[in-house]
């Protein structure tokens, strides 16, 4: 697979997504916002023009200008591309979907090889769909953020009998049944040709007057559930391209509450730079004299070191005075003059030291003539500013990083202005509105349908009865009325086909979910398995066999098990590939689905999955040897509109 201009990923090369039996499971881990749902839908769109579930081709053009890559479109590039390599039927396989976006409006162009043939436009569609059929995608392509919704969807009527319609349709059911129909026709033109043939003309004309109003009747019923079928279908379309609108306004609701925010922040942002502009200039004002710090500290210093000289000449006159009184004291009997106990008499040197004390004393009072300046040092202290440097750059890393910060948020206001634009609560309003509409449409055209069948029915079991007595009318054609017979015998026959091959798919349906859901839950002990009656309604049966709520855990076990299962039943082996299915789940119960359910559903699945589902490490310690590749989806430059993906095993 690789990929241009799509969504974050402006050139992936190549993306080796191929597996050995052995080895079964690719890994893609990214974190949330990097861009895995993103690549999940370049694969969908790829296989099939379409980025969501049940979208049509159209709905999704019209959001393709908003997936191409920002940086290329800022660079002035408009063509988005996806292609993809594969095997089927021992064939090799080439598909390219290319996207050229022009004043916010795509054109697609699509490019398909089987071998060396190019296959033409018009049967790229039907060859993907002979591969692996769109309708049933959800059951290969799946995303896990749905999981809930598709346990929810199994109780509604609607989605039931999608479901059971997409199974039925990759069975080639609906051929079946319109075999079914044309038999029908050619049992009731045996019985009109055998209503000519009888010599009874009263008998043969009532039995023909009867026919020709069934006939009539079924024909008037078959116009008008053709008519209902028509506009169903025409409703249908429009809900998703209306579910696709509200889709996209749900995201601009989000991106308008993304705007209201940011432009908030925008806001403070702007209060905050004049802030610390104000703060800084503020500095500067008290801080003028910080230029000059040097040559203070030098005069600081240097007065310094004269009042420690002057205090230190202070401190040795004041010694050497005590020092004198003491030697008097002593030479006269005396005391002393600092503790007031005896002095001892004098003796012939003392007379000697106190001369040599006095004239020390007379050189000191010379030398001490000036004291200390203190005035002069503390003013030149005062002078000194050790902070204002330090915090005018303190104030510069925080504007810069204000300013930073307010460049990323307009320039992502900016980008949501566009997306904004031509919509309005009045739109958004009109569109909710529309989908109520169409839901009760739909389900009044649905109900409808369903009183067709009886209806139909009653007119099919009296044409039989009308055939039979028209076979015992004398003058009957034996050629022409075994046909009639036998058309009867073929279309009850091919009815009764058709029940016995839904059922038995039903069925097994039913069976490979019930083993795949004991394989899943912790405690398999507590339950039979699931029960999926004939409408597909699914209920999970306890150990003795009644239905039993569960948690949303349990109801995301329940909806992989139904999931596999039908697509097993839908397409046998063949790729899957799953965008966030573990999330909701405990860690026994996610390395029960990544040991079994997993790798039970093919020779190839593709999980793409957040660090909160499955580390790289819990990958490689569960998985083991079974992982063939391992990626992680990383953004080199920290821009959200730049992704790449590196292989890490």
């Amino acid at each position: 697979m690789s990929l241009k201009n799509f969504g974050p990923y402006r050139h992936i090369d190549s993306l080796s997504l191929d597996t050995h039996p052995d080895s079964p499971v690719v890994v893609i881990h990214g974190e949330n916002t990097l861009g895995k749902t993103r690549l999940f839908r370049a694969l969908r769109w790829c296989l099939y023009g379409s980025l969501l579930p049940q979208q049509s081709a159209a709905a999704a053009t019209q959001q393709l200008p908003g997936y191409l890559n920002r940086l290329a479109a800022h660079d002035g590039e408009n063509v988005m591309e996806v292609s993809m390599k594969f095997r089927a039927n021992g064939q090799p396989y080439s598909l390219v979907r290319r996207a050229t976006i022009e004043r916010g409006t795509a054109n697609v162009s699509t490019d398909l090889r089987i071998g060396p043939t190019v296959v033409q436009q018009a049967s790229i569609e039907s060859e993907i769909g002979r591969l692996l059929h769109p309708q049933i995608s959800e059951f290969f392509l799946f995303d896990g953020e749905l999981l809930k919704d598709f346990y929810d969807r199994l109780n509604t009527d609607r989605e039931r009998d999608f479901i059971r319609g997409s199974i039925d349709t990759v069975l080639g059911i609906p051929a079946l049944q319109r075999g079914e129909a044309d038999i029908a026709d050619l049992a009731e033109d045996a019985v009109q040709r055998q209503a000519k043939a009888v010599r009874n003309v009263k008998e043969s004309a009532r039995i023909s007057r009867e026919m020709r109003e069934l006939s009539s009747r079924q024909e008037s019923i078959e116009k008008d559930r053709q008519e209902i079928q028509r506009a169903l279908r025409q409703a249908k379309l429009r809900l998703a391209e209306v579910k696709e609108s509200v889709g996209a306004v749900g995201e601009l609701q989000a991106d308008a509450r993304e705007q209201e925010t940011l432009e908030a922040a925008i806001e403070g942002g702007k209060q905050q730079e004049d802030r610390l502009r104000a703060e800084m200039r503020q500095l500067l004002t008290v801080g003028w004299r910080t230029p000059a710090l040097g040559k203070l500290v030098e005069a600081l210093e240097r007065v310094q070191m004269q009042n420690n000289a002057a205090n230190s000449r202070q401190q040795a006159v004041l010694h050497a005075r005590a020092r004198i009184e003491v030697l008097r004291e002593q030479l006269a009997g005396g005391n002393c003059v600092t503790c007031n106990q005896p002095l001892p008499p004098p003796d012939p040197t003392t007379h000697q030291q106190l001369e040599d004390a006095e004239r020390n004393l007379e050189d000191l009072g010379a030398e001490a003539a000036d004291g200390p300046d203190l005035v002069l040092e503390r003013r030149i202290m005062a002078l000194i500013d050790r902070t204002t440097a330090e915090r005018y750059r303190e104030k510069q890393s925080e504007l810069n990083a204000v300013v930073s910060a307010q460049f990323d948020r307009t320039r992502r206001v900016n980008a949501l202005k566009d997306r904004l634009k031509d919509n309005s609560a009045a739109k958004i309003r009109a569109l909710g509105d529309e989908q109520e509409r169409l839901d009760s449409v739909i389900d009044g055209f649905e109900q409808r349908l369903k009183t067709f069948v009886p209806r139909l029915s009653d007119i099919a079991t009296k044409q039989q009865r009308l055939a039979r007595s028209l076979s015992r009318i004398p003058g009957a054609q034996p050629a022409v009325a075994a046909e009639s017979v036998f058309f009867e015998y073929v279309r009850t026959l091919l009815g009764r086909t058709i029940e016995r091959y839904q059922e038995r798919t039903r069925a097994e349906v039913e069976k490979t979910a019930s083993e795949m859901f004991l394989k899943l839950v912790r405690d398999p002990q507590g339950y039979q398995g699931l029960r999926i009656g004939r409408d597909y309604r699914v209920d999970l049966l306890g150990s003795r066999g009644q239905h039993v709520d569960t948690s949303e855990g349990g109801k995301q076990l329940v909806a992989l098990s139904l999931i596999g299962a039908l697509k097993l039943a839908a397409v046998r082996g063949g790729p899957v590939v799953l965008d966030s299915p573990l999330a909701r789940l405990d860690l026994e119960h996610r390395e029960n689905v990544l040991n079994t359910w997993v790798t039970s559903l093919g020779n190839q699945a593709v999980l793409l999955v957040q660090s909160g589902e499955l580390t790289e490490e819990n990958a490689r310690q569960i998985l083991g040897s079974r992982i063939g590749h391992e990626y992680r989806i990383v953004r080199p430059r920290n821009d959200p509109d730049e992704a790449q993906i590196e292989r890490t095993q």
